[in-house]
């Protein structure tokens, strides 16, 4: 990518500024096998760049139906849940009796492993990819196949195959992948679902759909849908949408598939005030659009930083890069640590990298300020 002098002079021209309040660090990692790093107490974090998060928050449209919902914080839902499925039946262009309810596509993940994977069955992933799913599996005596990515850091879908049998009860490709942010081709996923066997079930992640870019060889399991019953589609309101905290989550399903996912969900597990955020967030297309366009300037200023210091991230379709910062991991994570910044853990099958979410310009000036003053920095003189 070029690198842009305005760019550069407006980058390390300015005063690297830290965010006014902590936020809570959360303890579950989403990126790898490791836990993430972690401080005595929230207030010694004051940027978070570990779990790809919207650092700019919600809508305004968003945040004013929060603060009135929070005189209903009272009362348990009563027709929040069927007003949400029809929100989000209309936006997919579905029916509501397809769509089951999670709090986070975390917990969709594990109802789709209670439903779909019990001892003797398999499951066949990516490696590295989300490990909540893998876990969930284990937890419940499932074998599950880790798969390595390609050179290029796509779903090996040949060598997933190859390891897909009868006893495969799921395979789950998470498209753009996290950690790596990579997208796999959509006609290479439909004709590796065509040859899977009749009895696999597949979960297709796209909780960072909405940051792809035009891109000729992407489409949406869910603005594109295959006549295949087997095929299922999570989403989630924490990223794009600013709503991790409200822990809403969701899939797209054939009508006898969501109705057997939702049997496993906890009643009421979705709260009043998360369900009409939520119901918000889609009436208000605009703030998606922008927010689409200012995580694409942000990836882009991330790789002209990227460049300026003959580094090097791969390329990604989400709001978080993995970067090759080319020095010794653990003295990174340490580093970056003691100085009040967090970022993701380390992925054992990708050693040399470390996953960081996309913060706001002052959290990313910092985190280039602090990157700065390891030994070895290579930033460019203008």
């Amino acid at each position: 990518m070029r690198v842009s002098r305005r760019s550069l002079l407006q980058t390390f021209g300015a005063t690297a500024v830290l965010g006014s309040s902590a936020k809570s660090l959360i303890g579950v990692s989403l990126a790898g096998d490791t836990q993430p790093m972690r401080c005595a107490s929230p207030q010694q974090c004051s940027i978070l760049l570990d779990h790809n998060e919207n650092a700019y928050g919600p809508s305004e449209k968003v945040l004013a139906v929060l603060r009135d919902a929070a005189n209903f914080c009272n009362r348990y839902p009563r027709t929040e849940y069927d007003f949400l499925l029809g929100k989000i039946a209309a936006f997919h262009g579905v029916k509501p009796e397809q769509i089951a309810l999670g709090s986070g596509s975390s917990e969709i993940l594990r109802l789709v492993a209670t439903e779909f994977l019990a001892p003797g069955k398999k499951l066949v992933q990516a490696a590295p990819t989300c490990p909540l799913l893998g876990r969930f599996a284990r937890s419940v005596g499932v074998e599950v196949i880790n798969v390595p990515v390609t050179r290029t850091y796509e779903h090996d879908l040949e060598a997933m195959l190859a390891r897909a049998g009868d006893s495969t009860g799921l395979v789950h490709i998470c498209n753009p992948n996290n950690p790596t942010g990579t997208l796999t081709r959509r006609k290479d996923i439909e004709t590796f679902v065509q040859r899977l066997p009749a009895n696999t079930m597949v979960l297709v992640d796209e909780a960072y759909h909405d940051f792809v870019g035009p891109n000729g060889s992407y489409a949406s399991f869910l603005e594109q849908p295959i006549d295949d019953p087997r095929v299922m589609v999570t989403r989630t309101f924490s990223k794009m949408y600013g709503l991790a905290g409200m822990r809403v989550g969701y899939i797209v399903a054939a009508p006898e598939v969501a109705r057997r996912i939702s049997a496993h969900q906890l009643h009421f597990g979705i709260s009043v005030i998360s369900a009409r955020a939520s119901a918000a967030a889609l009436d208000d297309p605009e703030y998606a659009r922008q927010a689409a366009k200012r995580n694409a300037d942000d990836r882009q200023e991330f790789l002209n930083q990227v460049n300026a210091r003959f580094l090097h991230a791969l390329d990604s379709h989400a709001n978080f890069f993995m970067l090759d910062p080319m020095r010794p991991m653990d003295q990174v994570m340490d580093h970056f640590k003691k100085n009040r910044i967090l970022i993701g853990p380390l992925i054992t099958e990708m050693p040399k990298y470390v996953r960081v979410s996309l913060g706001n310009p002052p959290e990313m000036e910092e985190f280039w300020r602090v990157l700065d003053l390891m030994p070895g920095s290579g930033k460019m003189v203008m």
